[in-house]
């Protein structure tokens, strides 16, 4: 099997959209551990947790969810919530929660483009209104919202909070890391490659290529979510145009890839 280009599946929500860039929904790829998704986000998105792997699987009966954003766009001023300022106590937490105080405690921080948020499971967060981002997470819905601005559903309802859980999945603590890449930039001949996010579920790097670069793809798949700029991969079963927006899934089995042009690639993988 050589290289795929993946159609997005395109998701409306109230605050937004979601375009799943490579995900379970693509045909032969149901059991794909990875979901890699552009989010737009027209108003600001919940206030929310994702529980590690062993709390998913006793609680909903599959994995939890760690990702990671790389912003892409934002309007000025934009800003998100990622962790809280402070180490805080369960029972304050929970009573703030209730009386809809939580906002207090979350830290605040403003983006720009191309900043890097690693959200391991635990971490309270929430995208704020005007900013895109692509969004890498281990392929899993489950989320806990504990604060949703009083929004109503399309039935008039406020839309449901998941306090019990979020107090079983949440860690209570600042981020561990800050908004910028793991690991430095790295000039290579052609192109260059900035390690943004590593950890257990996924590795992401972001490729600036300014002539050429090749990939051996061995032992996992890739996937090529193209930022910006146009180009050519090639590989063992032919040849495929690149270009901004573009989803490239690269089997383990695809082998030696050359890609040209002027492009900035987000690559990511197990």
């Amino acid at each position: 099997m050589g290289p795929v280009k993946l159609k997005p599946v395109r998701k409306n929500y109230i605050w937004g959209t979601e375009d799943w860039m490579l995900s379970r929904l693509h045909e032969g790829l149901e059991d794909i551990p990875l979901l890699i998704k552009i989010i737009t986000a027209r108003e600001a998105l919940s206030v929310q947790v994702h529980p590690e792997d062993a709390l998913a699987w006793e609680l909903e009966g599959a994995r939890g969810k760690t990702e990671m954003w790389y912003v892409l766009a934002c309007e000025p001023g934009a800003y998100l919530y990622y962790g809280l300022k402070h180490r805080i106590s369960v029972n304050e937490f929970q009573k703030r929660i209730q009386n809809q105080t939580i906002l207090e405690v979350c830290q605040r921080t403003a983006v720009k483009k191309g900043d890097v948020f690693f959200i391991p499971a635990g971490q309270i967060h929430a995208i704020g209104k005007g900013i895109t981002v692509a969004e890498v997470q281990q392929s899993s819905d489950i989320t806990y919202r504990v604060y949703d601005y009083n929004r109503k559903d399309g039935n008039h309802q406020r839309r449901e909070l998941h306090i019990d859980k979020a107090l079983l999945a949440a860690d209570f603590m600042p981020p561990l890391a800050g908004h910028h890449p793991m690991g430095p930039r790295v000039q290579k001949i052609g192109y260059s490659r900035t390690l943004l996010v590593q950890c257990p579920h996924f590795v992401v790097q972001l490729y600036e290529i300014e002539e050429f670069m090749e990939e051996i793809v061995k032992d996992t798949f890739q996937s090529l979510l193209v930022l910006e700029g146009q180009g050519t991969l090639k590989s063992p079963y032919g040849s495929m145009e690149l270009s901004k927006g573009d989803s490239i899934f690269l089997p383990k089995e695809a082998g030696a890839c050359r890609i040209t042009g002027r492009l900035q690639i987000l690559l990511s993988e197990v």
